[in-house]
């Protein structure tokens, strides 16, 4: 009797807590937000996808060859010998090729092997966002996001208001870290959460051995990647069309106010030089290749790094990776060998 009416008290008290009055902070929100698509997504298996998710699809499918299907990789897939640096054969590079169209690797080697993935980490980034805002909301620059220059960064100034598309803009066109430590913020309240987020999110993919601990990729020991996850997160963010709008912009401009309640407008440009570049930084892609989205990435640990989406004249789509690539020629100069010879066959 007693451990009855024990149960009874505690019910009272959990259902005092769920219906108790008081607001809910954005955070919270979001928080209750990524519970719910957590406990969705694990009993997928177990249920009919929802409307909106069918048809979020069907707008990422459109006019495209790309599977969403993620290719299975193996150690005993990848190639035991290659010249990955001929000046250096010491350096330990990653490259891979998968014809996306078909859900197969081309060509790996040791992509399922960890590096610093620099800031090709904001495909992460991006993924989180995409997940747990719309595109139109509103953020207003705070004074950390403002004062932050570490590595590459764009133009934000404290009080500015920008919509998460711009900053995502920001982020995934020019590569800019306040733009990510800015929506890490305003997703998460901190970029430490964020990160955690982050990892909960590559363990939800299936991960093969990555952990980050910021949004941006610049160089923490405790911050790395497989090229292999690295795919894994792109092909989700591929279903998102707001993603497949950004993803291949050579530049783009967006309108904002400050915290005058002025307007203005900024222009943002690609890092990827087969885009966007001075002349001493452009490079061409074989004939025949179209770009359909990358992320760039380069610090002094992690090299030169890339992940980048191609389409060929025959309608096939690969998805191409180059990590730690010891200079910007060696990494233009590898992605150039990789899809003349395998994405041209």
């Amino acid at each position: 009797m007693k451990k009855r009416i024990l149960m009874l008290l505690v019910f009272a008290v959990l259902c005092w807590g769920v219906a108790g009055c008081g607001k809910t902070s954005a955070y919270q929100k979001r928080e209750e937000h990524s519970q719910n698509t957590k406990d969705g997504r694990e009993s997928v298996g177990d249920s009919e996808p929802t409307e909106s998710a069918s048809t979020l699809q069907e707008d990422a499918d459109l006019a495209s060859s790309f599977s969403d299907s993620i290719c299975a990789v193996t150690y005993d897939m990848m190639a035991t010998v290659y010249d990955f640096d001929e000046q250096n054969p010491e350096r330990p590079g990653s490259v891979f090729v998968i014809n996306q169209t078909e859900s197969r690797l081309v060509f790996g080697f040791r992509m399922l092997d960890a590096c610093y993935p620099a800031s090709v980490t904001k495909l992460m980034t991006a993924l989180i966002v995409l997940e747990h805002c719309e595109m139109s909301e509103e953020v207003v620059i705070s004074k950390e996001v403002a004062e932050f220059t570490r590595g590459s960064v764009t133009e934000l100034r404290e009080g500015d208001v920008l919509t998460v598309q711009d900053l995502l803009s920001c982020m995934l066109v020019e590569s800019a870290n306040n733009a990510a430590l800015s929506l890490a913020i305003y997703v998460a309240g901190s970029e430490a959460a964020f990160a955690n987020m982050m990892n909960w999110e590559m363990d939800r993919l299936g991960g093969s051995g990555s952990h980050f601990v910021n949004a941006s990729g610049l160089h923490n020991e405790r911050h790395f990647a497989t090229p292999y996850d690295m795919y894994r997160i792109y092909v989700e963010c591929r279903k998102y069309p707001a993603f497949c709008e950004l993803e291949g912009l050579e530049k783009t401009t967006y309108s904002y106010t400050d915290k005058d309640g002025e307007s203005h407008t900024r222009t943002v440009e690609s890092t990827n030089c087969f885009l966007f570049g001075t002349p001493e930084h452009r490079y061409e892609c074989p004939d025949g290749v179209t770009i359909l989205g990358s992320k760039t990435g380069t610090t002094p640990y992690a090299g030169y790094c890339m992940l980048m989406h191609v389409c060929t004249g025959e309608g096939m789509e690969y998805i191409l990776g180059v990590f730690n690539a010891e200079t910007e020629r060696n990494l233009y100069g590898k992605l150039i060998e990789l899809m003349s010879e395998y994405c041209l066959e």
